[in-house]
């Protein structure tokens, strides 16, 4: 009996696929999987709104060229290891920063750190509480020594230095090679029963397509545009001739008859999707005050993208879709920088383009009071290594991650002003450093996402159902109170 069941669901698909375009497809998924919704997790604790906005830099950044020693004598350390092969006159330092160049900031210790050259809008950030690093984050298995790698002592994580896989085992939240979820998504299928509003948005939603983070096992996320809903777009009866057919042979499948009581359950989902479409329009237009008046940078495609997820922030909280809990996905690429690393063009603009983001997104944040109810955070495939290629980096292991939201001293969760865990001495054989400076993380990937889990709301008895494998590592870092 199942059988035809399944090849009923793929044909009704295919005609919905068929008449809808590209990326309007994808977005109309979540809509699908409402029929697994019977099976949703029970709701997560608390009535007060929160938000997880995870911003992927596809290809590894060179962290430690984000967050700098500044100390006279580490520094000297860091240039060591990164000299290379350079011109000489324009780029002296090879692949490091001198130290005058550098943004210097202090952390709550007294310690002082140098912010990359441009990534300047970190530091008001930082120095207000509101940001802090996480060092030397990466996957894990276990926790492991250079020792346990170099002699191989201990389970290492698979596939190292591999960008599909780290990418995989950072959005997973755990090392296993089999999974199709992402802690992003297991979370939010706890949020979905936490929503009491506008059931037909899924608590996750992507400004920067399909990815494995926000998959769960009975929710998908939303995709949307920097300009709004995909579906939006494609979809409206008043658009173009070409919008207008596509509207109404959706809207001829949606009301077909269908004896199949699973046909019957699509058309209704059908149904739904067009409605939740209509909704978003109506609630993001900036005549219905829908629009934010924070200026973000402009020719930033990361900068575009946090500017949607504060509008859709402060949708999420009017009476039109009153959510509670919500998992945003933004990314930021082209940081596998093997050539040009130090180009005009290369990592540090890429660096500029997220600093200057974030500051955008947090003066947003503050103008609709959504500041201390949000938590930002990157992740990345890994870090790269110390020592130049000639022309670059090659791939690395452990790196830098940076946290922002509201400061703890503020009504917020983040103790900022930090730089969390265990910062490495930047030798190319030092204490955590394997071939050519790879830095063996003393941070898990599952740490930082169990953290970040907690605060927003996963009970603490509960994270092991979602990061398999934390009961090897403490399961709460003290950045978010």
């Amino acid at each position: 009996m199942s059988r035809p069941i399944r090849e009923d669901r793929r044909a009704f698909l295919r005609r919905v696929q068929a008449v809808i375009a590209g990326g309007a497809a994808y977005a109309l998924m979540p809509q699908l999987e409402l029929v697994g919704r019977a099976f949703a997790a029970e709701p997560l604790p608390g009535n007060d709104y929160k938000a997880l906005v995870c911003i992927f830099l596809f290809g590894g950044s060179d962290s430690f060229n984000m967050l700098i020693p500044h100390d006279s004598a580490e520094h000297a350390t860091y240039l060591t290891s990164r000299g290379g092969v350079f011109e000489a006159t324009s780029n002296p330092f090879g692949l490091g920063y001198a130290r005058d160049t550098l943004v210097q900031v202090a952390d709550t210790n007294g310690k002082t750190w140098g912010l990359n050259p441009l990534c300047a809008a970190m530091k008001p950030l930082f120095d207000a509480g509101e940001l802090s690093f996480l060092a030397n984050v990466g996957s894990l298995t276990v926790p492991l020594t250079k020792e346990d790698v170099t002699k191989r002592l201990k389970t290492l994580p698979p596939y190292l230095y591999s960008h599909n896989d780290q990418q995989k085992q950072w959005m997973r939240g755990h090392t296993n090679r089999a999974g199709v979820t992402g802690w992003g998504g297991l979370l939010g299928d706890r949020a979905e029963a936490s929503n009491l509003g506008l059931q037909s948005l899924p608590p996750s939603i992507s400004i920067a397509g399909s990815n494995l983070f926000q998959f769960g096992r009975t929710t998908l996320p939303f995709a949307m545009g920097s300009g709004g809903a995909t579906t939006v777009n494609r979809f409206r009866n008043n658009g173009s001739a070409t919008d207008r057919v596509r509207y109404e042979s959706l809207r001829a499948i949606i009301e077909s008859q269908h004896n199949p009581i699973l046909q019957d359950q699509y058309a209704v989902i059908g149904e739904s999707a067009i409605n939740l479409n209509d909704t978003l329009r109506v609630t993001l237009d900036p005549a219905n005050g829908g629009d934010i008046a924070t200026v973000f940078p402009t020719g930033s495609g990361v900068a575009s993208q946090l500017r949607m997820v504060a509008r859709m922030i402060k949708a999420a909280r009017t009476s039109a879709i009153n959510h509670r809990r919500q998992i945003y996905f933004v990314s930021l690429g082209g940081f596998d920088t093997h050539q040009n690393q130090m180009a005009a063009n290369g990592h540090g603009r890429l660096l500029q383009q997220l600093a200057e983001g974030l500051a955008a997104f947090r003066t947003a944040l503050s103008e609709i009071n959504a500041l201390n109810d949000t938590v930002t955070f990157t992740m990345s495939d890994f870090a790269r290594t110390l020592n130049s290629n000639g022309n670059g980096t090659d791939h690395g292991w452990g790196g830098v991650q940076l946290v922002m939201g509201g400061s703890s001293t503020n009504g917020g969760a983040l103790r900022g002003k930090q730089v969390w865990g265990s910062y490495p001495i930047l030798e190319l054989d030092g204490a955590q450093a394997v071939g050519r400076g790879r830095m063996v993380p003393t941070m898990s990937v599952s740490q930082m996402g169990s953290t970040l889990a907690q605060w927003f709301g996963l009970p603490a008895g509960e994270v092991g159902t979602i990061f398999p494998g934390i009961e090897n590592f403490d399961p709460k870092i003290g950045f978010l109170g």
